[in-house]
């Protein structure tokens, strides 16, 4: 029997062996190994070929045309199975049941680890709010025992503040009465300002000297005590004041008045000065006032400043009390305290 030669429409290996299948339209042989599905020689004896049955004209289409095939692609059996690859098996009820039995087994046992270790910060986290919830309920005590304290306190501060209104007012009388008190112990003083310091003077000739010159005749008899006191700033080149002390008030007056009268209506160079009382070189003026308490001298001192400040024309004393008048023509003033030369306008 003759051996019939294949045309072969898959491959150029043209290996006659092997099966094959035949095509029924083109009578083109295809390796079996080649084609890419699997068939069965048995169920195919009118087979067409892969390049027939993309020519085969298109059932909704009544023309003849052709489905267009690319003759680059190469036609391939399906793929064969890789070496080495496991081979594919089929689970059964028993093994499906048995593996979700496993992972059942092991999701419990993650579950169970997750709670553990959830519960464990769990209990940690609760313990660490009782804690906090201890210390805070500490703190809300402490803070409602400050807060106690502090209202008493308030209250204890405004009974201090009344005791101290109180206190100062009783401070500012006893202050006010002393002063009075001691500006009438000097109510038969003098004080004698800028008379020339000398090693060897006579206060008491110095003060009679000065009445014949006022024109008030003053015997050493009627002199009480007569003395130089410390200066008020130690570093002012001032002379040191006297002090004279009269017998009586009455005469005081008298020896306060003659003076002021001696200075009335004189230029300023003929008034009481030091040639009067027969020192040499420059003339410095001599004042006679009134022997001020050191808080009426802080007082006229503030007074003097204050005047300067607001423009009142005179400031004087008399009898211990300092009077401020801003012209000629206007009503006096009398300058009590610091607060009275605060009100000034």
């Amino acid at each position: 029997m003759p051996i019939t030669k294949h045309i072969w429409g898959c491959c150029e290996d043209n290996n006659d062996s092997g099966d094959h299948l035949e095509c029924v339209v083109c009578t083109k042989s295809y390796h079996l190994d080649c084609l890419s599905t699997d068939v069965n020689l048995r169920d195919s004896p009118d087979w067409e070929c892969p390049l027939c049955i993309t020519q085969r004209p298109k059932s909704n289409n009544n023309d003849n045309t052709p489905v267009r095939f690319n003759p680059n692609v190469t036609v391939r059996a399906s793929k064969r199975q890789a070496l080495q690859s496991p081979p594919s098996t089929t689970l059964s009820a028993s093994d499906f049941r048995n593996m979700f039995q496993e992972y059942t087994l092991k999701i419990s046992s993650k579950i169970d680890s997750l709670s553990t270790s959830i519960g464990a910060e769990l209990k940690s986290v609760k313990e660490e709010m009782s804690d906090m919830r201890n210390s805070m309920d500490f703190m809300n005590a402490k803070f409602e025992s400050l807060l106690k304290e502090h209202e008493e306190t308030k209250k204890v501060m405004v009974e201090l503040q009344k005791e101290n209104s109180v206190l100062q007012s009783n401070v500012g009388d006893l202050n006010a009465r002393i002063n009075t008190l001691e500006q009438n112990a000097r109510s038969a003083n003098v004080e004698i300002q800028c008379v020339p310091e000398r090693k060897s003077e006579n206060l008491v000739h110095m003060v009679t000297q000065l009445g014949a010159v006022v024109g008030c005749a003053v015997s050493q008899e009627q002199i009480a005590h007569c003395s130089r006191i410390a200066k008020t700033k130690p570093n002012s080149s001032r002379p040191k004041s006297v002090v004279v002390q009269f017998a009586s008030r009455k005469i005081r007056d008298e020896f306060l008045a003659a003076s002021i009268n001696f200075n009335r209506g004189k230029p300023k160079e003929e008034k009481l000065n030091s040639s009067h009382l027969g020192f040499n070189g420059e003339k410095t003026a001599i004042y006679i006032v009134d022997h001020l308490s050191p808080m009426n001298k802080t007082l006229h001192a503030a007074a003097r400043s204050t005047a300067k400040e607001k423009g009142y024309k005179h400031v004087w004393v008399r009898n211990g009390r300092i009077f401020m008048r801003k012209t000629d023509g206007s009503d006096y003033i009398l300058v009590r305290d610091l607060d009275s030369l605060n009100n000034l306008k």
